[in-house]
């Protein structure tokens, strides 16, 4: 007799059960500095240079008020400071500040431990193949630029 199908067999179930796990030991990490996961996605972004507020919430997937307290929040941390754009007055900028810049320096170390923890029962060489094609489904789906 063949065994039932079950749900827990599905990527889907697997890869959002292992993502909200590493979101809260990754949340648990951040903690001490101040940050939450959803920090790390406004860091990333201004690394390549300020950004405008609406800008930062369509990239981040978040309404334009949820951004604005995001942002206030990474404020109050000297994290990001916002400037009128001189090519247009009437908006704003958030750029990265030194102490931004190194908290995402610092962020990136806490997400390699995180995943050194979660990736402990497979071996290396498992861990980069499944890091890669996890990046190609990401780069498939849209989540991110290849």
């Amino acid at each position: 007799m063949a065994a039932e199908e079950s749900l827990t067999d599905t990527v889907g179930f697997l890869l959002g059960k292992l993502g909200q796990q590493a979101n809260v030991r990754f949340a648990d990490r951040l903690a001490p500095l101040g940050l939450r996961p959803r920090h790390c996605a406004v860091l990333e972004l201004l690394s390549g240079g300020p950004r405008a507020q609406l800008e930062l919430a369509k990239a981040v997937g978040v309404t334009a008020s949820v951004v604005v307290d995001m942002l206030d929040e990474l404020e109050q941390l000297d994290a990001v400071r916002r400037v009128r754009d001189t090519a247009d007055r009437r908006r704003q900028l958030i750029e990265l500040t030194p102490t931004g810049r190194e908290l995402r320096h610092q962020t990136l170390a806490l997400a390699r431990q995180n995943d050194e923890e979660l990736l402990t029962a497979i071996s290396p060489a498992e861990a980069a193949a499944l890091l890669h094609t996890l990046g190609r489904i990401a780069a498939a789906t849209g989540l991110i630029a290849k």
